[in-house]
């Protein structure tokens, strides 16, 4: 426990609370980091594995309801989701912000592509990115290392690709292509997901925190933040409290607090902060705390080969993208557009990916798992206040508190989009040479929304940096503060909305205006 109150306090050492603590040390502030998961050493404690998944993955109870739930994968440790990820990171394009102007869909956010522009570039170089921005991209840039050689799996998926017309390319992996600020370069040993015990796939623990905790930042590793201490009287938070591993109790007060716990847990700690001023969830006077929670509605489309794919020999996803389709056209019949992206798992999550086979025809797909190749089919969900993140009072966690609840449902676009992302997938297989083409799981990926950012305080969350419309001194720095969610992964655009957001932080705080 610091000595001292720290100017500041995160909650969640993902990629955006270790960048967020990183960026205010080196502006000269105190900063101490709470985390829920535990502090692990990769080279010891995750070795190539899938039972990694219970040390590094979100393993706690959710409900999760509505006519489609969904189940996004989430991280969890110091680290957060970045030891978990697959490391794709293209930018949103100029028309992700602007999905009302532009389709009468969705809605505007209060910030540009211009606005995030800057932020991208410093992201792509500190984390460091390998690979094209490809000919689809917003804008054409350099990533700091060369593209990943595209394995054999991705070359036949590109071959498919380019007898459609397609421009396959290899997009931007925050995975090492060469050696890289002190780090190795990839040996594509085919185990991303389950933990990088090299230090090639970049992490925030490594990268950012590390640089942070030089620099005097403090973490708190197994500490479960469950309560926002606020004075009404200065209408400020106060600190917050917090569950050690045994579940005792402990305060820790501080001048402002940065929630970066990604989407879900966000908003599950801001509704679990209810006080007599904010009855229905802390700085929560909209209403809208939870609500417009999306996901990316995706297809696992695998085509099974004569010869050996031997997928596994590579990056498990992001090897090589195609974004031809991505573009909105008002001819299609749907709004909005999606990627493809090559991804193949190990085998268990391959065999969990299977979607509805069983019997026989489960045991022949799991038979030909090294013939196989696997397209991502991965599309845009519109917002939908519908869609939320609420407290489910009848199961709690082993704390004895209340679990978050996600309710939702795909709209009529996301499902049309979905579906022709997977249509386009499948014709994509057939052209590689596929021998079969089986249509796996559909599935929610990546969660955002919850604490939407925008100017009106009475249609959104946060303004567009970040802070509370009803408490100066509290900020929200993750994909929560998404408007919409793009048809992209999300994690480079987070990072570079956090990073803008701690300049505000900074200038605010000097000014006296947190206090």
């Amino acid at each position: 426990m610091p000595s001292e109150i720290p100017d500041v306090a995160i909650v969640g050492a993902g990629a955006c609370g270790c960048l967020v603590a990183n960026e205010l040390v080196k502006k000269g502030f105190s900063v101490v980091v709470l985390e829920a998961g535990s502090r692990l050493d990769p080279a010891r404690d995750l070795p190539n594995s899938e039972g990694n998944a219970a040390k590094i993955m979100w393993n706690e109870p959710r409900v999760y309801s509505g006519k489609h739930p969904i189940v996004p994968k989430t991280g969890t440790g110091v680290g957060g989701g970045t030891l978990t990820w697959l490391g794709v990171m293209p930018r949103f394009h100029p028309a992700d912000f602007r999905t009302d102007s532009t389709e009468g869909v969705g809605a505007d956010w209060p910030i540009a592509y211009e606005d995030v522009r800057p932020y991208y570039e410093r992201v792509e170089r500190e984390f460091g990115l390998a690979g094209e921005c490809g000919p689809f991209a917003p804008e054409q840039y350099n990533l700091p290392m060369p593209p990943h050689r595209m394995n054999w799996h991705a070359q036949v998926l590109a071959r498919g690709a380019r007898k459609l017309g397609a421009s396959p390319f290899a997009p931007p992996m925050a995975i090492n292509s060469t050696e890289y600020d002190g780090r190795p370069a990839c040996t594509y040993c085919g185990w991303c997901g389950s933990g990088c015990v090299i230090g090639a796939k970049a992490t925030a623990n490594q990268v950012y925190l590390a640089r942070a905790e030089k620099g005097g930042a403090k973490v708190i590793s197994n500490a479960f933040v469950h309560r926002i201490g606020y004075d009404t009287g200065r209408r400020r938070v106060t600190g917050l409290a917090y569950l050690d591993e045994q579940n005792e109790e402990h305060e820790l007060n501080a001048r402002s607090v940065v929630l970066a716990a990604h989407a879900i847990e966000t908003s599950r700690l801001l509704l679990l902060s209810a006080n007599l001023t904010f009855p229905n969830g802390l700085a929560n006077s909209s209403g809208l705390v939870g609500r417009g929670f999306m996901s990316h509605p995706t297809w696992q489309v695998f085509g099974t080969f004569d010869e050996p794919i031997n997928a596994f020999k590579g990056m498990q996803m992001g090897h090589v993208m195609v974004q031809d389709y991505y573009r909105p056209d008002r001819k299609n019949g749907y709004a909005r557009g999606f990627a493809l992206i090559s991804y193949m798992m190990t085998p268990l999550t391959y065999a969990n990916l299977s979607g509805s086979m069983y019997g026989t025809e489960l045991k022949e797909f799991l038979d030909d798992y090294s013939h196989t190749a696997a397209w991502w089919a991965h599309a845009e969900g519109l917002p939908s206040d519908a869609n939320a993140i609420t407290l489910d009072w009848g199961i709690k966690d082993r704390r004895g508190l209340p679990v978050a609840r996600l309710t939702y449902e795909w709209g009529s676009n996301d499902l049309k989009l979905a579906a022709a992302a997977r249509d386009k997938a499948m014709e994509m297989m057939e052209a590689s040479g596929a021998r079969k083409v089986r249509v796996g799981l559909n599935y929610g990926a990546h969660a955002m929304g919850g604490c939407r950012m925008g100017l009106d305080r009475e249609r959104s969350v946060v303004n567009p940096f970040g802070q509370s419309h009803d408490i100066p001194n509290l900020f929200v720095c993750d994909t929560s503060v998404f408007v919409t969610g793009s048809g992209l992964n999300p994690t480079l655009t987070a990072m570079a909305i956090a990073t803008r957001s701690t300049e505000y932080i900074a200038d605010a705080a000097r000014r006296g205006e947190l206090s």
